[in-house]
């Protein structure tokens, strides 16, 4: 892959350039949609823009606004830029003007200071220890959980910790909302997850609206059909020596003018549609028309266009009035004469006011039963109509389950969907340490909260912040214990989530999302695992941390040896040997110091590439390099976690799922370039996932997984298979033993299936 537009100046810092350039994007794309989330990203950028103009933030930093602390949570745009907007701030919520409602004393223009001041009066106090006790609260952003712990730590005589953390928030009591939403039901488990709520399905049914093709469909069956036949069937009466309009029979014109005055009112009335079917029968309609009329005044042109429309008719569906006809036309009917499926859709909407909106739902079979009298009424229904199968499918997106459930109903197609469901079940997990059952419950939302915040970006190689560096989390950390069970579940959930992650997406690497989930996971289950997270070629700087070492060791020591060594040419006695790094401070040193930095240094090398140069493409190279040498987490999920045994059974067909991918997406008819690119990439990264799987068996179980393959690749276009066949070459050099040097590669013909290249691609065609 190869870029030239990046976020990132080494000069200036962020290049305002991307920023203009999304919101040129969003502009172009509201002219289409001019819809209210169009005009919010808009309204995002503009921020953004503007923001980059006026120098008032500072974009690459964990605090891009100088009057903000770290733990404020930051409304963030695509590329992690922060727009300036508070998610825990902003316009007040429908729960606190409840609440201004409700609470004498609150000042106009100035509701959120004085809300946040009531919860800590004496009243304000007891309502959140009532809350924390029956658990009827919600968090949405993290902050709303500073004030249920502070009532926490004064319920506990912990008062001087409760005055600290109060003197953290109260400067920003104007600005952010510190308190929860009231629920009229604690929360049901976490146990079981799901992808979409059964608010946002019953909200996505209720607005399903008529289809204008089928109502279109049903307007053409029902009226416009038996017109035509009846047309056909009158034209026919006038044939005579193969030609029509030549005999009429008695009585033919009043007939005729009749159908004529139902066909102007029907077609007066008719949706909008095109197709040939139209222009045909509007066209006889008006010759219809016309010869009812004056039919001397038809001119032979126009006749013979009557016949050539009526014989083409009888030619394909026979006579009009015909047994099999009035068949196929009954059958046609019955097609359309079914309720239109968004009047069932309000009515399965209306069944789902019964389940909490927030949740998702594991028992569908009493929402799956055929339409009632009472619906019948309502919604202009049938009584006893079942289900349609596409609004069935809408319905079960609210699907409750295991993660694996939901990627067998295929609720989950990405493993970006599982870092959307796992801090559900990794928030239990992590605060099951703590001894008090209210703070459990209190610190899991929280988790969930937080895990919903959008990273910034981030330079020199800063760290995203921490859960643990909020500062009602923070004074919690003494109440939380390492218990045996704590630290046994967070590992085997770690193990089972990645297992399955990779089992069901074997050609995707680990997307940073997900890695989040995996680190308070090992965290959790004190494991010290190196995960790297993919870095962004448009802000690396040049130099990695030395989590990117220790992962590189790592690796080592399962890859030696191994088909995955040979084929990217990997000194494993080397790479295990590299030094960690001695870094003084994250500022502009890292520029003076990667000469210091032996894996930047040693990836550099092997992409053929100079470090800091600045420009996204050239760093792709050096950045792929390290994904080769680090194997992007595979060796830690493989070696430290023992995936190597837990999925030895399933390599093989992983390594052929990962090859089966690359080869569709390798064939897809892509027209634009930069899209073409990202597919070259991911279907690099795709095949070094392979060779890894396939580098994880013996001999015997290699060399039938090889043999699937290559069966595989036999199958494809010839085109397909002359492009590609250097990277296939090359597997084979390395499945003999043979080290894929560039010397090797240039005697066999072969090449190293890399994503990143700053010259065209040898898969781009030319």
């Amino acid at each position: 892959m190869s870029r030239h537009d990046g976020e990132f100046d080494e000069h200036s810092g962020v290049n305002a350039g991307y920023a203009v350039f999304q919101l040129s994007r969003a502009l172009t794309a509201y002219q289409n949609d001019a819809g209210p989330q169009a005009r919010i990203r808009i309204e995002r950028w503009q921020r953004v823009v503007e923001h980059l103009l006026q120098g008032s933030a500072q974009y690459g930093s964990r605090m891009p606004f100088a009057d903000l602390p770290e733990w404020v949570t930051l409304e963030v745009a695509t590329g992690g830029f922060a727009t300036g907007q508070l998610l825990a701030g902003g316009v007040l919520s429908a729960c606190e003007r409840q609440l201004v409602a409700s609470i004498p004393g609150i000042r106009p223009g100035h509701e959120r200071l004085d809300l946040n001041a009531w919860h800590l009066s004496d009243a304000g106090v007891a309502a959140l220890q009532e809350r924390l006790t029956k658990g009827n609260y919600q968090i949405d952003v993290p902050e709303e959980a500073a004030l249920l712990t502070v009532s926490w730590l004064l319920r506990h005589q912990r008062t001087e910790e409760a005055r600290t953390l109060i003197e953290q928030i109260v400067p920003f009591f104007d600005r952010l909302r510190f308190f929860p939403t009231v629920v009229h039901e604690p929360p049901i488990s976490t146990a079981e997850v799901h992808v979409f709520d059964t608010a946002s399905v019953r909200q996505r049914l209720t607005g399903q609206l008529a289809q204008p093709r089928l109502a279109v469909q049903k307007h053409v069956v029902e009226n416009r059909l038996p017109l035509y036949d009846a047309a056909i069937s009158l034209i026919l009466l006038t044939y005579q020596e193969g030609w029509p309009c030549r005999h009429y029979p008695e009585g033919w014109f009043e007939r005729a003018t009749e159908l004529c005055t139902q066909i102007a009112k029907t077609c007066d009335a008719e949706p909008q549609s095109d197709g040939s079917f139209k222009n045909r029968a509007t066209e006889l309609f008006a010759l219809l028309g016309q010869c009812s009329r004056e039919p001397e005044s038809l001119t032979g042109r126009q006749v013979g266009r009557i016949r050539r429309i009526v014989d083409d008719f009888v030619s394909k569906h026979g006579h009009p009035e015909s047994a099999a006809h009035s068949i196929k036309r009954a059958e046609q009917c019955s097609h359309v004469a079914a309720p239109g499926h968004h009047l069932i859709a309000h009515a399965v909407s209306a069944r789902l006011t019964d389940y909490p909106g927030s949740d998702g739902i594991s028992d569908f079979s009493p929402l799956l039963t055929p339409i009632t009298d009472k619906e019948a009424k309502r919604y202009a229904l049938v009584a006893g109509t079942t289900m349609p199968p596409a609004v069935r499918r809408r319905l079960e997106r609210s699907r409750k389950g295991t993660i694996v459930e939901l990627i067998e109903h295929g609720l989950i197609s990405s493993a970006d969907t599982v870092a959307k469901v796992l801090p559900a079940m990794t928030a239990e997990i992590c605060s099951a340490g703590y001894r008090d059952r209210t703070l459990q419950a209190l610190t899991g939302a929280t988790y969930r909260a937080f895990r919903r915040r959008r990273s910034l970006l981030l330079l020199n190689l800063q760290s995203q912040v921490k859960i643990t560096e909020l500062p009602w989390i923070a004074v919690l950390e003494s109440e939380r214990e390492a218990s045996a069970i704590s630290v046994n579940g967070a590992r085997q959930a770690l193990i089972e989530a990645s297992a399955l992650t990779l089992s069901a997406f074997p050609q995707a690497i680990v997307p940073n999302k997900l890695l989040q989930e995996f680190v308070s996971l090992a965290e959790t289950a004190k494991l010290d695992l190196p995960f790297v997270e993919e870095v962004a070629a448009d802000i690396f700087m040049g130099a990695f941390s030395n989590k990117f070492t220790r992962a590189a060791r790592h690796s080592a020591r399962l890859i030696a040896g191994t088909l995955y060594a040979r084929y990217y040419d990997i000194d494993t006695d080397g790479l295990a040997g590299l030094p960690d790094q001695r870094r003084s401070r994250p500022s502009d040193q890292w520029r003076r110091s990667n000469n210091r930095d032996a894996l930047a240094t040693l990836c550099a090398k092997r992409a053929n590439a100079t470090l800091g140069t600045w420009q996204p493409a050239v760093n792709g190279t050096i950045l792929e390099q390290q994904q080769i040498l680090t194997t992007q987490n595979l060796a830690l999920l493989f070696g430290e976690l023992s995936l190597k045994t837990l999925l030895h059974h399933r390599l093989s067909a992983l390594a052929l799922t990962c090859f089966e991918w690359i080869c569709r997406q390798q064939q897809m008819q892509i027209k634009h370039y930069h899209t073409r690119l990202v597919m070259l990439k991911n279907t690099a990264y795709a095949w070094r996932q392979m060779v890894f799987y396939l580098s994880m068996l013996e001999d015997e179980l290699l060399r039938s997984a090889l043999d699937s393959i290559e069966s595989h690749f036999a199958a494809q276009s010839s085109e397909f298979r002359e492009r590609f066949l250097p990277a296939m070459i090359g597997l084979r050099v390395a499945a003999t033993g043979h080290q894929l040097t560039v010397d090797r590669q240039a005697l066999e013909g072969a090449k190293v299936f890399l994503g990143w290249t700053t010259e065209q691609h040898w898969l781009m065609p030319s």
